[in-house]
């Protein structure tokens, strides 16, 4: 059964620090709210001490994406890394969500073609890709589970049950061995606790937790444990690196967590659907090793970037080349179907400490974004 993960303090009914995103719509008499989307937010050290939080850390959701790079650590705990070679290229696609693009595409056809296996093989159902490149190269065709942001995860899966000698049919069945190898990893990681599981949108078990500990977990994931088994230490350490060396492969594009990586040193972001974000920080000279969970409780992933951005910054990682690259995500514009400018989201948030005092402050950012007149106005 599923243990309850508890965080006293607000169990008690203390009120909890505010985080919300808000999407701001212009008028002649200024902006008007029009929706608004509460954000919570666990920061946690690798020993698991909880240093920041907004909202509620003990929120529960389901993993999601997130959790591609720990359930890539069934390529080492199988020694299917070593068997068939695994690339690093292959490694980040393993923990990807891919848009489609060519590039990502071929890399995945050419790891299942070195298997042995094709498309037909990878049961992550298809749908069509994100990225402009990908939709030219489909054109008219229907697209396949190859273009499924997934299919770099399922094929790591396909190849550990080959080093382990399991059936290839049924792998993304909680009863299958390589499921248990995930499970492996991910208890390591986050010690103690005994999720429930849901089925993911591409069909493989997803654990659902609480965003205290989908924030130990990255930390973890960035700074293993001395304790833990070698080989899962050193798969989350290639993992890191490849997802850092290959951003491209990770998300594609414009995505945020290509553009985060690409911008930041020592950060590993990685997006989950429906609103998840973790974030693994290693150890530098401006930071101590963290996990950064985040979760927008609507699930809008417009909100969600704002907030991630908001978060990076409360903690001093964002330096003036990346807050340069990544600007335009602090306060992104909304814009209608003929492209105009109409409004924008922001985030407002308040880190606080275990103890409930005040972390870091941030709010609406200064200067004015510029918008398309009205109708009418002057």
């Amino acid at each position: 059964m599923n243990r309850p993960e508890t965080n006293l303090p607000y169990r008690l009914g203390l009120p909890l620090p505010a985080a919300r995103v808000t999407a701001w719509r212009a008028t002649g008499a200024g902006p008007v709210a029009e929706t608004s989307h509460p954000v919570h937010i666990a920061i946690v050290r690798p020993d698991g001490t909880l240093i920041g939080s907004a909202g509620d850390p003990d929120f529960m959701t389901p993993l999601r994406s997130c959790l591609k790079p720990i359930q890539a650590q069934a390529l080492f705990l199988s020694r299917a890394s070593e068997r068939f070679a695994v690339s690093q290229a292959e490694l980040a696609l393993a923990c990807a969500s891919h848009e489609g693009a060519p590039l990502h595409t071929d890399t995945v056809l050419a790891f299942l073609s070195r298997l042995g296996l094709g498309v037909s093989d990878l049961m992550c159902g298809a749908h069509r890709p994100g990225d402009v490149e990908g939709i030219a190269a489909l054109g008219d065709a229907a697209p396949t589970a190859l273009h499924n942001n997934c299919s770099g995860k399922h094929t790591g899966m396909l190849a550990a049950a080959l080093a382990i000698g399991a059936p290839t049919k049924d792998y993304l069945h909680a009863h299958h061995p390589v499921q248990a190898l995930v499970r492996a990893a991910l208890t390591a990681l986050v010690p103690g606790v005994m999720p429930a599981f849901a089925v993911d949108g591409c069909s493989l078990p997803t654990p659902v937790m609480s965003v205290r500990n989908l924030a130990l977990m990255y930390a973890r994931f960035g700074t293993p444990p001395a304790e833990i088994d070698p080989t899962l230490a050193s798969g989350l350490g290639r993992a890191f690196d490849a997802m850092s060396e290959h951003a491209e492969l990770v998300g594609g594009r414009g995505v945020l967590d290509t553009r985060i990586m690409r911008s930041l040193t020592g950060v590993v972001a990685k997006r989950g659907a429906d609103g998840g974000y973790a974030i693994a920080v290693r150890a530098s000279a401006r930071t101590p090793a963290l996990g950064i969970g985040i979760k927008v409780e609507s699930g809008s992933e417009e909100a969600r970037t704002p907030a991630v951005l908001a978060v990076l910054d409360a903690l001093g990682l964002m330096l003036p080349a990346a807050r340069y690259a990544l600007k335009e995500g602090f306060r992104p514009a909304r814009k209608n179907h003929r492209g105009l400018v109409i409004g924008h989201w922001e985030a407002a948030l308040e880190l606080r400490d275990a103890q409930g005092a005040a972390f870091a402050m941030v709010g609406p950012l200064p200067g004015a974004l510029s918008v398309d007149p009205l109708p009418g106005d002057a």
